[in-house]
């Protein structure tokens, strides 16, 4: 190259450097502009060529929500829907009022509320953000509703991507919904970048991992007229496809978890007694888990009742509001959301408290002759009896495992004094409670789902505070065999169930497997919630009680044992509400358990509203461990298309 053609070349160069600044400088004040026209001053009179700039939301797909092995459980399906946009609307007088009426008519809805939504909060802070009149139309209704309001001033009938689940209600609790933004968290998610027309999870999964799910909304430069209508496009950024989420839970298994729930929710209220005074028929409710001992994974999780949570998408407001007021409660995850005394499945923890404080060995006995009689402490001549559900003779601590035996855990739990003598010493209230506190009961599991309840674990101190009395030897006695003030959710039971079996980590549950971004799958990490601090040969010893329970031909945990395979097993029965004329109570059911008994994998709870732990809740764990034991091995995962 010339010295001549070098200059030319480095001048050129200069030029073109001094172009691109003068773009550069050109298009930032451009981009200001929109943005003081658009954000800052909206009502700036309309450009020569008649048009305003504006920017509009583009909603990015959402991501997909898939079961571990790849089928797809929530997806997005085009909707065809009526909204309003408030700022298209004459400003008020008898144009308003006739343009309303027109539209309330078409819709067969209140004036009133169309009203309402004209002038709602949402309206006032985007005139031009689309508000849903209606949803989930069919092709027909569209196109009749099309014609009905042709060249109404601010309705649109149009398709706008929607969410599809699942439709059996198996995985309602789990998968959640989605829903337009709610009113009181609007300016902090216009603040996060939302559009006020954006659809944003509401529940479940679809909420725990909505930064996951959303993706990166897209955004078009229009030119609109006064009134909003859009004149010409300007520009677009594409959005961003949110990421597909990978669930723990294999769908064969839930299914079959499912059905199972509903033949002992069935079992089980045939227990139900005539009550003395008319009452409504109780919810047909229950719940069960199975959980991954070692990595916490949740492989299925029912809840029964359930909903449709295509409701949200495709229902109508009087379907909506039937749901959210039904006395059964189906929306409520009876798995995690609700606590009640979890009755003798406590007993193991009580066993291993027992062990590691030297209160008991495994060969202690006890004589369990149907009832324990305790003297008043304030009055000797008050005596106040312990029952037991049966006699089970002089029992070592193996055999009070098995046998489920109550005067065996009342001991335990509180002692026994004889004429005014203690002749056994036990943990008491104060040690039992620091032992389920490091077992995890009283605080959330750390379940990646919103709405987890704690549970309660009383102590002295706690009655004293909250009830105003003293905690009693008879408190201590309930307290050790699962009842009285102590309250717990099954998903806490299972993960202490996954703890005895795994030698005393408790893997944090969570129905997340991991997240896949763009052909990536990236796993979720396993959690550590709880080490139990016991040594491996107590726990050794509490494992082989629970194998005893299910495997003795007189244990109570028999019932619950699937076939050809090995377990530890423990049954609960427990007493809630009034009582009956002669004194009984209704019982919730409650079983746990953990499989293979040599090397463990899975760990299982049941719970059922009404009935008895080895009679109702046994057979619907043996029906769901056969049902994962039959099934290919939980470990891949595919992401479907």
């Amino acid at each position: 190259m010339t010295r001549a053609a070098a200059s030319s070349a480095s001048s050129a160069a200069a030029r073109l450097r001094t172009l691109l600044v003068v773009v550069c400088v050109i298009g930032a004040i451009l981009t200001a502009q929109v943005l003081r026209l658009q954000v800052f001053d909206p009502a700036v009179a309309a450009s020569a060529s008649g048009g305003i700039p504006r920017v509009v939301p583009i909603e990015a797909p959402r991501g997909l929500i898939v079961d571990r092995n790849g089928t797809v459980l929530a997806r997005n399906t085009p909707r065809y829907r009526v909204t309003l946009i408030p700022g298209e609307l004459p400003a008020g007088g008898d144009a308003r009022r006739e343009l309303l009426l027109r539209i309330a008519r078409s819709l067969r809805i209140a004036y009133s509320d169309l009203e309402q939504v004209a002038t709602s909060r949402l309206a006032i802070m985007d005139p031009f953000a689309p508000v849903m009149l209606r949803q989930g139309l069919t092709g027909d209704e569209a196109i009749a509703l099309r014609a009905a309001l042709a060249g109404v001033a601010g309705t649109r009938v149009d398709v706008a991507p929607a969410r599809g689940y699942e439709p059996t209600g198996a995985l309602a609790h789990i998968l959640g919904y989605v829903g337009a933004l709610p009113a009181e968290r609007a300016p902090a998610l216009l603040a996060e970048g939302y559009a006020l027309s954006s659809r944003i999870g509401l529940a479940g999964v679809e909420i725990q991992y909505e930064e996951a799910l959303r993706g990166t909304p897209g955004r078009r430069l229009v030119l609109s007229d006064p009134q909003g209508r859009e004149l010409h496009a300007l520009g677009e950024q594409a959005p961003a496809p949110g990421a597909n989420v990978v669930l723990a839970i294999d769908l064969r298994l839930q299914r079959a978890a499912e059905a199972a729930v509903a033949r002992g929710i069935d079992r089980g209220l045939t227990i139900l007694r005539p009550p003395s005074q008319p009452r409504p028929r109780p919810p047909a409710a229950g719940a069960a888990v199975v959980l991954d001992v070692h990595t916490g994974e949740v492989l299925a999780m029912v809840s029964q009742p359930s909903y449709d949570a295509n409701i949200f998408e495709r229902g109508t407001d009087d379907a909506v509001a039937a749901l959210l007021t039904d006395p059964a409660r189906p929306m409520v995850d009876r798995s995690y959301m609700e606590v009640h005394a979890p009755g003798s499945i406590f007993k193991p923890l009580v066993a291993v408290a027992a062990l590691q404080e030297g209160v008991v060995t495994p060969q202690t006995r006890i004589w369990a002759g149907g009832s324990l009689t305790v003297r008043s402490q304030y009055d000797p001549n008050v005596v106040y009896v312990f029952g037991d559900w049966a006699v089970h003779g002089n029992v070592d601590l193996n055999r009070a495992i098995a046998r489920s035996s109550d005067v065996y855990f009342y001991e335990l739990a509180g002692g026994y004094w004889e004429d005014g003598r203690e002749t056994f010493r036990g943990l008491g209230a104060d040690r039992l409670a620091r032992w389920a506190r490091l077992a995890g009961l009283g605080r959330p599991t750390g379940l990646d789902l919103p709405g987890e309840a704690p549970g309660l674990v009383p102590d002295s101190a706690w009655k004293r505070r909250v009830v105003g009395d003293d905690w009693l030897l008879g408190d201590t006695y309930t307290f050790g065999i699962g009842q009285g003030y102590l309250t717990t959710s099954l998903m806490q039971m299972v993960t202490l169930t996954a703890a005895i079996a795994n030698r005393g980590e408790a893997p944090v549950p969570r129905v997340v497997r991991g997240i896949e971004r763009g052909g990536v799958f990236t796993p979720t990490s396993a959690r550590v919630g709880n080490w139990l601090p016991v040594s491996a040969e107590h726990l050794a010893v509490v494992r082989r009680g629970m194998a005893s329970a299910a495997a003795d031909f007189d244990g109570t945990a028999a019932t619950g044992v699937p076939q050809g395979v090995t377990i530890g097993g423990k049954t609960g029965t427990a007493e809630f509400g009034q009582p009956y004329p002669d004194g009984g109570f209704d019982t919730h059911g409650w079983y746990i358990a953990f499989a293979p008994f040599d090397n463990p994998q899975i760990a299982v709870a049941v719970y059922l509203e009404y009935g008895v732990g080895q009679t109702h809740a046994g057979p619907v764990a043996k029906e769901i461990m056969e049902a994962y034991f039959s099934g290919p091995p939980h470990a891949g995962s595919r992401v479907a298309r």
